[in-house]
């Protein structure tokens, strides 16, 4: 339960990141939009991470058929959530699939950096291990 916390918070911190720099390039003077889109994000984290943890039942041997699903999923709910909150009257279409995509490949970036991190710490274990069992 613990990690499905953080990456919603982490993914909303993120939406909210590049959420921002698209309305302060777009649309400048829209600070009550601003205000909303982050609680209206954070809805729409909620229900994309609820979403991935059914879709990690299905998992398959292919990487990038998984980020096609991925992205492909939150598109769906941006699209719903977008038409349920009227986003699409001040931000287009194009910016909510853009934004899937960046935030799909960060979070691929860093699950990366974290199995990297996790293997390279196994392998000093098992290195440690080797040693101690050739000093027997």
């Amino acid at each position: 339960m613990k990690g499905i916390v953080l990456n919603i918070m982490a993914t909303t911190g993120v939406s909210v990141v590049v959420l921002s720099i698209f309305v302060r390039i777009l649309l400048p003077s829209y600070d009550l939009y601003f205000t909303l889109a982050v609680l209206q994000t954070f809805c729409a984290n909620v229900v994309i991470h609820l979403g991935f943890l059914v879709t990690r039942i299905f998992e398959s041997k292919y990487v990038v058929l998984e980020l096609l699903l991925d992205i492909i999923y939150t598109t769906i709910v941006l699209v719903v959530f977008g038409m349920i909150f009227d986003w699409f009257g001040i931000t287009p279409i194009w910016v909510l699939v853009v934004m899937a995509i960046v935030i799909n490949l960060f979070a691929l970036f860093l699950n990366m950096v974290r199995i990297r991190s996790e293997a390279k710490s196994i392998n000093n274990l098992l290195k440690k291990r080797n040693k101690a069992e050739k000093l027997q």
